[in-house]
């Protein structure tokens, strides 16, 4: 993929024109709510240190990002890994110091982007500010594509899948991590739980940029679930106060589903 004629910001390529709106919002949120780390805190992520004040929350994503290694450690490697919404890279900045793939990270945020460049530049890494639906990516250009805790930053799920397929090549995956799905019984509650959480420090407008995706939004299209926390085995974990991921991991393909 020839990124050379993009023009650059602080290491950052921007394929795409910088929009500083949504951008400006959101770092006051994430102010807000004490997620603006410190490049030595982002470095250590996901396993984050006693003083970082969502540490419980960190502590269930590590797990997460540990099934996600493993799951890659049994691929071969020298893959396209695309991460769509990476915000400072931290998830494939520690995975790229295990495995030698091509990683680009990818957002329209471009303060964190550079923030992961500084952290984690590797000649493995791309620090990509792009809209998705715009950039100029050759079709079938990659191999597995991450979307780690983002995928409700997008409005319409069947229009992001889509244009997700269009870049995997044959035999690729979509990931979909630490995103939570609703039946369409508790898809309500969870909207109206979600505009009095925004409303309670400050920030309604930022309801209207955050979205709740059905379960059965995923029934057209070819999927596992590779972790469900609703499953017996983890029910009874819970029971037994062993605490994981509430959020489902899904692995999305090409392949038609038959079921």
């Amino acid at each position: 993929m020839d990124l050379s004629k993009y023009p650059t910001d602080e290491g950052v390529i921007l394929i795409s024109p910088v929009k500083n709106d949504f951008e400006n919002l959101y770092i006051e949120l994430r102010k807000k709510e004490q997620r603006v780390y410190s490049d030595e805190e982002v470095m250590k992520l996901p396993f984050a240190g006693i003083s970082n004040s969502h540490k419980k929350e960190w502590d269930l994503r590590a797990k997460s990002f540990l099934r996600f290694e493993k799951y890659l450690g049994m691929k071969k490697e020298n893959l396209n890994i695309l991460d769509l919404g990476c915000g400072n890279c931290w998830f494939c900045g520690q995975i790229s110091k295990i495995f030698n793939n091509n990683y680009y990270c990818i957002d329209v945020n471009l303060t964190e982007l550079k923030q992961g460049k500084r952290i984690f530049d590797s000649n493995k890494l791309k620090f990509l500010y792009a809209d998705i639906f715009t950039a100029e990516f050759p079709l079938s250009s990659f191999d597995l594509i991450i979307i780690n805790s983002a995928i409700h930053y997008f409005p319409d799920f069947k229009k992001i899948i889509d244009r997700l397929l269009g870049l995997l090549n044959e035999n690729g995956e979509i990931h979909i991590i630490d995103s939570p799905f609703y039946d369409e019984s508790e898809s309500a509650n969870a909207k109206q739980r979600t505009k009095d959480y925004f409303n309670s420090i400050g920030f309604p407008q930022m309801a209207d940029n955050y979205f709740h995706h059905k379960w059965k939004d995923l029934s057209t299209y070819s999927h596992k679930i590779l972790y469900d926390s609703t499953s017996f085995k983890n029910r009874i974990l819970k029971l037994l106060s062993v605490k994981d991921s509430p959020f489902p991991w899904i692995c999305l393909t090409k392949e038609v589903d038959t079921i």
